[in-house]
């Protein structure tokens, strides 16, 4: 196969014009000038055009592949604590509609790898629930991280058991049975799920991570465990929610007198096959220590904006060579899971660390790029030039339509093809997607997958279901939580130890 762009990108450092890589197998065999490879190879199959931009498939390190948005379920978003309790009356599809949704919608934006960061994974049919949404993204084509995730403390909230203390008998009644639970068990049964999934699911296309669904979920006997698991399986990536929201951070500052970073560096968690999701409430230590262990972050832009978490300080973690990759979590901008505009929003809200003229100089193109490509490739544990087109690279790539980006009416040929991509770049701009050597998308159209026959599966399902977790007891249940669920976690944040802000966006006085 060849594929053709007047632009390809081989990295994001490297352009080559009027090129195509050639693809033997699954791998680039090649990069060169269309000319010289067309007539090398005559009779290969094309894919792309002259005027098309071929580019590494972009890579979501963090998704929880929920298929439907909250938004599309009927639920807005709000702080993330008051989210929680708003998603649970929010109907959830099976986890192999799910895994097929998010996977039509991540390769049609051009994503061809996507992390599942699980979250409940637990009970007598986890087994079951994984392998339904391996297979789906399977039968999709997508390239694959799947990292079971379970929480062994603070299921409810944080210092849950201190908060049911708190309620009136009632509300007492209803939330106490969500805060007992056997942890050890939880642990156990995590355990033994990691080995299964490895040892029967672990593939070229298919790595299975450690996923911890939360530092401040997980007890330090549990992270031990991980930990050492971890080692004894080459270092398998390890990715944890961290630092989220000045609740949790709070909460550390409580019970450890320190941060989750610093906390998680004391057990020794803290790694260059360690990723911390969101981090947003971080302090120059903490960006001090993951620099210095190697640790990644993933940043989820609009995410963190849709639960009013804050920014990630992604322009500080970057000055100081933290590895920051991209993560959309399945709360895009447009709602679409488009890795375009949220690589877009990263560069937005990253451009005011400071207003010196010379010594706050925005990212560049190139390095936004990155967190798209070799900075997410990273964290998932594929192969080392996983995130490239570079020869010998996975055959992973998406090719785009360049008419919007050029022709609408005019760009000039002076913007560079990453300044292009970052600016001016649209998932609908995707018109062929190749993944492991395979097109799975020709001319906007799946050859994998009857998208139309999996919408009306949805939809049924949904049909039937909606209404079934939103039982007006429950509703009013939830309705009478909520000024002392407030009232607790803003008690919480008497311990928050950070209020100088990265980015100083106005004043206040």
């Amino acid at each position: 196969m060849l594929i053709r762009g007047g632009w390809v990108v081989v990295d994001p450092q490297t352009i080559v014009k009027d090129a195509a890589i050639h693809v033997v197998d699954n791998r680039v065999a090649e990069v060169g000038t269309w000319s010289a490879l067309r007539e090398r190879y005559p009779d290969d199959e094309v894919v792309g055009g002259a005027t098309s931009i071929v580019m590494p498939g972009l890579i979501d390190a963090h998704s929880h592949g929920r298929g439907l948005s909250p938004i599309q379920k009927g639920v807005l978003y709000d702080y993330l604590e008051n989210a929680f309790l708003d998603w649970s009356s929010m109907v959830y599809l099976p986890n192999d509609l799910c895994a097929a949704l998010s996977a039509v919608r991540h390769l049609r934006m051009g994503c061809t790898s996507i992390h599942h960061t699980g979250w409940n994974d637990e009970g007598p049919k986890a087994l079951e629930n994984a392998h339904l949404a391996i297979g789906s993204y399977r039968t999709s084509g997508i390239r694959l991280a799947y990292s079971p995730a379970v929480r062994d403390r603070n299921r409810f909230c944080i210092d849950e058991e201190g908060f049911v203390d708190t309620l009136p008998p009632e509300l007492r009644e209803f939330v106490t049975p969500m805060t007992r639970y056997d942890a050890k068990a939880i642990a156990d049964d995590y355990m033994n799920l990691f080995e299964t999934l490895h040892a029967s699911d672990n593939s070229p296309m298919t790595r299975v991570l450690h996923g911890p669904s939360w530092a401040h979920g997980t007890t330090d006997d549990f992270f031990t465990r991980i930990r050492d698991s971890a080692a004894a399986h080459d270092n398998t990536p390890v990715h944890i929610h961290t630092l989220q929201t000045p609740h949790q951070r709070a909460w550390s500052i409580k019970t450890f007198g320190c941060s989750l970073v610093e906390h998680l560096d004391r057990l020794g968690v803290l790694g260059s096959n360690t990723t911390l999701g969101h981090a947003v409430w971080l302090s120059e230590r903490d960006i001090e220590l993951i620099a210095a262990r190697g640790t990644s972050t993933t940043h989820h832009a609009s995410c963190n904006l849709h639960v009013r978490n804050g920014i990630s300080p992604i322009w500080h973690m970057m000055k100081q060579g933290v590895n920051v990759a991209l993560g959309i979590d399945d709360k895009s901008l447009n709602d679409d899971d488009d890795p375009f505009m949220e690589l877009r929003m990263s560069a937005v809200l990253s451009r005011v660390p400071g207003f010196d003229l010379g010594e706050t100089p925005a990212l560049t193109s190139a390095q936004i790029l990155s967190m798209g490509t070799v900075n997410a490739a990273r964290t998932l544990g594929f192969d080392r030039l996983h995130g490239t087109l570079q020869p010998g690279a996975p055959a992973d790539a998406a090719i785009l339509d360049t008419a919007s980006m050029l022709h609408d009416p005019w760009t000039s040929d002076r913007l560079a093809i990453p300044d292009l991509l970052v600016w001016r770049a649209k998932g609908q701009d995707v018109t062929d997607v190749v993944v492991d050597g395979k097109v799975v998308i020709r001319d906007r159209r799946f050859t994998t997958m009857d998208v139309e026959a999996l919408y009306a599966e949805v939809r049924d399902y949904v049909k039937h279901y909606e209404a079934k977790p939103a039982s007006p007891e429950r509703t009013a249940a939830l309705a009478a939580l909520r000024p002392h669920f407030h009232a607790w976690h803003r008690k919480m944040l008497t311990h928050l130890d950070v209020s100088e802000p990265f980015y100083r966006v106005n004043g206040r006085a």
